[in-house]
């Protein structure tokens, strides 16, 4: 059994060896375990989540649980991620143990709907979280592009102009076309200022990436793309390879052809980079875009598996745990 901690402040010292265990099991599995949208936050060192840590016998980090929670006023929400060094797996005792301290967690604070990301997954309904009573809620899709040539040139709708970011006076118009476009979304809907501000923070971030399709003064769409490069010695070496990391279309602007030419656009800026391979995540629910991925030359290679559990309210010490199945 793993000793088990709950924190909702983390000095420098705790969220380095938070990184430290991400990065390691990054360099293991080959894959980031927890998703962007959770480490933006641990790089920068935001406030508003729980963190759960899960250490040996000798004190050393073995397993972590990132909850954010949901915006004031709406229906009650927290978001759960979970790492767990590859050494310490043990069947999933010490992944059960950091799910059980944060569902109380969850109880205690009123009760709500809490979702668990689980990466890179084969068989949504044969995974730890299905065991546990967990729900599959949605999936992504994680596609790739092989760039061998050039692309061709795309053509964009007349009238439109194509820039990169300026600075913060593209803020308002960013956020005002993301919004739209992403309403309702749980991960790219409703994003703040101070959520664009975290994300320019890190340290991938270049205004250049940024590709912004203006009709005069109104935006019409964008296309962020990201640069995946040798970040650092942590990382498994590997030849830089480019996402589609956000694309969006201002609901006025739909149908007119804008979105397959920011893809084109944006894939191109990354053939320009260095990037032989692009790569994207698309929510499966979503046809309309991963027919566009599709017809792009985008390929499918795995999912990411969103499960949901409603949690109910509990005073005390009445939270009852998780219990996995003897299967």
């Amino acid at each position: 059994m793993a000793r088990i901690e709950s924190r909702t402040v983390l000095d420098r010292l705790t969220l380095d060896e938070i990184l430290d265990l991400i990065e390691a099991t990054t360099k293991l599995e080959g894959h980031r375990p927890v998703g962007e949208h959770k480490y933006s936050h641990l790089k920068v060192g935001a406030t508003g989540w729980l963190g759960v840590l899960a250490r040996d016998e000798g004190g050393a980090l073995v397993g972590y649980a990132h909850t954010r929670w949901g915006a004031p006023g709406q229906r009650p929400r927290v978001a759960v991620e979970v790492v767990v060094h590859p050494d310490a797996r043990r069947d999933g005792e010490v992944a059960t143990q950091l799910l059980d301290e944060t569902r109380t967690a969850v109880a205690r604070a009123g009760g709500g709907l809490m979702y668990l990301w689980v990466h890179r997954v084969e068989r949504a309904d044969q995974t730890l979280a299905y065991q546990l009573g967990f729900g599959i809620q949605r999936e992504l899709a994680f596609m790739v592009r092989r760039l061998d040539d050039r692309p061709d040139g795309a053509e964009l709708p007349a009238g439109i102009e194509l820039r990169s970011y300026r600075g913060e006076q593209d803020d308002d118009a960013f956020l005002a076309v993301n919004n739209a476009a992403f309403e309702g979304h749980p991960e790219n809907g409703r994003w703040t200022s101070e959520d664009f501000a975290q994300r320019k923070r890190l340290e991938w971030f270049e205004a250049d990436d940024l590709l912004m399709a203006w009709r005069g003064d109104e935006l019409a769409g964008f296309h962020w793309t990201k640069w995946h490069g040798h970040q650092s010695d942590k990382v498994p070496a590997h030849e830089p390879v480019g996402e589609v990391y956000v694309l969006a279309v201002a609901p006025s602007a739909r149908r007119s052809g804008l979105g397959r030419g920011l893809l084109e656009v944006g894939v191109r800026h990354l053939w320009d980079r260095g990037c032989r391979q692009a790569i994207l995540y698309v929510d499966c629910a979503s046809t309309v875009a991963v027919r566009l991925y599709e017809t792009a030359g985008f390929e499918h290679r795995y999912r990411d598996v969103c499960y949901e559990r409603w949690v109910d309210a509990v005073t005390g010490d009445a939270a009852p745990e998780l219990r996995r199945p003897a299967f």
